[in-house]
């Protein structure tokens, strides 16, 4: 019996320790992306926070931009009026950028709102500048 198992490569005890092995990878796989995942969601969540206390800023200060113009919101305006509260707002730089711009679908101008963060390494919006 210990003869005709030499000769063959793949054996039952390989083939279940083969099988283990593979059911290991995968769990480990699929936990680093459902992590991930998380992760980015808690960043756009706080892109939205961003966005809102750019809002608030705007409105609070009562300001007024040309059309076509537009207004940066730094971080160091948004937290002295303590407009955001999530734990990532001491860790991450971030800005709003306020435009006047036009509608061409109503052909009105419209006052629109972009956050931009950036948390170190970890996560950073789209077209994010550091000027």
């Amino acid at each position: 019996m210990n003869d005709i198992e030499e000769k063959y490569f793949l054996t039952r005890g390989k083939a279940i320790l083969f099988g283990f092995i593979l059911i290991v990878v995968i769990t480990i796989f699929v936990v680093i992306k459902i992590v991930n995942k998380n992760q980015i969601q808690k960043y756009k969540n706080f892109e939205t926070q961003v966005k809102a206390a750019g809002e608030n800023y705007y409105a609070i200060k009562n300001l007024d931009i040309d059309y076509g113009e537009e207004l940066r919101i730094s971080k160091k305006k948004i937290m002295g009026l303590n407009l955001i509260y999530d734990e990532l707002a001491n860790k991450c730089n971030f800005y709003v950028m306020v435009s006047n711009e036009k509608n061409i679908v109503t052909d009105k101008y419209e006052i629109n709102y972009l956050p931009y963060i950036k948390c170190g390494n970890s996560y950073m919006t789209s077209n994010y500048s550091e000027y």
